[in-house]
């Protein structure tokens, strides 16, 4: 009972599907459905084994536990007894999306969820958590409605909210990161940022979870997604309910399977382009400029003229390739100087920069202000994250 409308469920149906090549005894008994459907007629006339079930309905989920067959949750159902579920890790899939956003270098964190919805909460708590951990704080979206846990009706009410979300939004200091509790939710955001003429991804960057092409594509500008791990998932669950049905213990009653990784697309890559070139030196200069990446090194790397990457960047990000490296590692200085205490000789270590004069220089030059400044200015109270 996995529905198919959904990447997250065809990814669980993939992974059923290996399962069974490599185990030819199973026979699946399959039908297109959706979350929100009931019992299956098919499910009430022919005797069954085991079921693998998404159920979004708590209800439904608790008379096909009780029906005594051997179930697998994979949704999150959270029904009594010994019914196991294999589902996605929402503290792994939180840290990932914080590793993205810092290293994007955002000083601003948003997130909009489903409240009342588990994994969304869930989602919520470990992106407080572990940004606090680099010193920022996060705008949380306040809900109007606290939802009990039927994702399909959250998610249908969550399109009547766009107006309150594009007020939100509005509010927030800019450039911010938003990161949604899924593609749908996600998608919602977006909406509100075109009712206000926010700039995606420069005004504000919007990620989402469970990487659904559709909804990617769907999206503009398209959405970049964490892509959770269902294959797996899908085929663990397999395993279990083969202990089951075996008459075995099930082993653990909870398992949580780590994401895939980040899909980066338009809305959270702040200059998207189709020039491999290009964008491979982007990516290069983000991932290595406060490790000593210096022009030399670079085309050193990419195997390319000067004056034919130069070109490139100045039609394209308008810019020099000197000057899109000093951006990234100013963009670091402010995260160091916003979210901790370190003394500027290790902001200067991590940043890039050779002396505390030269760095101080050169952040004035830009900022207006000197870094000790800046930080006074910027720093987050303890209190308020």
């Amino acid at each position: 009972m996995v529905e198919t409308s959904r990447a997250y469920g065809r990814g669980i149906c993939r992974g059923v599907a290996r399962f069974a090549e490599q185990n030819p005894d199973w026979l699946i008994l399959y039908q297109e459905r959706n979350l929100k459907e009931s019992i299956p007629e098919s499910l009430r006339k022919y005797k069954v084994d085991g079921i693998l079930m998404r159920v979004d309905q708590p209800g439904v989920a608790r008379k096909i536990v009780s029906l005594g067959i051997p179930t697998v949750d994979l949704l999150g159902a959270r029904v009594e007894g010994d019914c196991p579920a294999f589902l996605p890790d929402d503290h792994a899939i939180a840290e990932m999306a914080t590793d993205h956003l810092v290293n994007n270098g955002f000083v601003h964190f948003a997130f909009c969820g489903l409240s009342g919805i588990p994994f969304s909460d869930e989602r919520q708590r470990g992106f407080v958590e572990y940004l606090d951990k680099f010193g920022f704080r996060v705008f949380n979206y306040p809900s109007r409605a606290k939802h009990l846990g039927e994702i399909l009706r959250a998610e249908e009410r969550g399109f009547l909210e766009i107006e309150s979300i594009a007020k939100w939004l509005n509010a927030l200091p800019k450039p911010v990161a938003v990161f949604a509790c899924n593609d749908v939710r996600a998608l919602q955001v977006l909406q509100a940022c075109h009712l206000i003429r926010c700039t995606v991804p420069d005004d504000v960057a919007v990620l989402g979870v469970d990487n659904d092409e559709i909804i990617t594509e769907l999206c503009h500008p398209r959405l970049t997604s964490i892509e959770p791990d269902t294959l797996s998932s899908g085929y663990k669950a397999c395993l279990c309910l083969d202990r089951m049905m075996d008459r075995s213990k099930p082993g653990s009653l909870l398992d949580r399977t780590a994401p895939v990784g980040v899909i980066e697309r338009e809305s959270t890559n702040i200059i998207a382009t189709t020039d491999k070139v290009l964008a491979r030196a982007l990516r290069e200069i983000r991932d290595g400029a406060c490790d000593g990446l210096t022009v030399k090194k670079l085309l050193d790397h990419l195997h390319i003229s000067r004056t034919h990457l130069e070109a490139k960047f100045k039609k394209t990000v308008g810019r020099t390739i000197h000057d899109e490296i000093t951006r990234v590692r100013l963009k670091r200085v402010c995260q160091l100087l916003h979210s901790g205490e370190e003394t500027l000789a290790t902001i200067v270590r991590k940043s890039g920069y050779l002396d505390i004069s030269h760095l101080s220089r050169l952040f004035r030059k830009n900022f207006g202000v000197w870094p000790g400044e800046y930080r006074k200015r910027n720093r987050v109270p303890p209190g308020a994250r």
